[in-house]
């Protein structure tokens, strides 16, 4: 009995030292625990704001002192944010011949007006850059409080750069944005 004992034992002992530690680690867990991101609040669901721009006559643009159009409001509000200030960036192609960077080119096509663009400015009138690294001395911005709501109060102009040479013709065009908080 006591050799049936002691074989018993030394397989179980063979058994168990068969399944030793083959290896030791660690886990290492990263990530970053972030601010939550603020979702619009206009717009559709793809984040499209659609800015109505009107029917304006090209004699509008050709008689003003400043080859400019009405003005046209462009309110982008954002909402679930964290309390802080925000800054909206631009991200357009600036019409090549127009004599400054800061006027939105149109969207190509064949019934494109000529020699026509669109200027931004933030509700102070100071001109918006257009396709610029984020710059918090330029950029316009807003402070959100604690309701977590704030709206970006844009104006948009139709400009002529060119009065003898402008042309009518359709006046649409294009602008990524992105909402960056400080």
């Amino acid at each position: 009995m006591k050799m049936k004992s002691l074989c018993l034992a030394m397989a179980l002992v063979g058994l168990t030292s068969h399944y030793a530690s083959a290896a030791d680690g660690t886990l290492y867990f990263s990530g970053t625990i972030v601010n939550s991101t603020c979702k619009l609040a206009s717009g559709n669901n793809d984040g499209l704001i659609e800015v109505k721009m009107g029917a304006v006559p090209l004699s509008k643009l050709k008689n003003d002192t400043n080859g400019t159009g009405p003005e046209v409001g462009v309110n982008i509000s954002v909402k679930d944010c964290d309390e802080g200030t925000y800054y909206i960036v631009l991200d357009g192609a600036s019409a090549t011949e127009a004599p400054i960077t800061n006027v939105l080119a149109l969207d190509a096509g064949n019934l494109t007006a000529k020699k026509v663009g669109i200027k931004l400015t933030d509700r102070n009138n100071t001109p918006v850059t257009l396709d610029k690294p984020f710059d918090p001395n330029v950029d316009p911005s807003i402070t959100v409080n604690a309701d977590g709501t704030g709206t970006f109060n844009l104006k948009a102009y139709y400009y002529t750069w060119d009065k003898d040479n402008a042309e009518a013709g359709d006046g649409n065009a294009t602008a990524r944005f992105t909402i960056m908080q400080e």
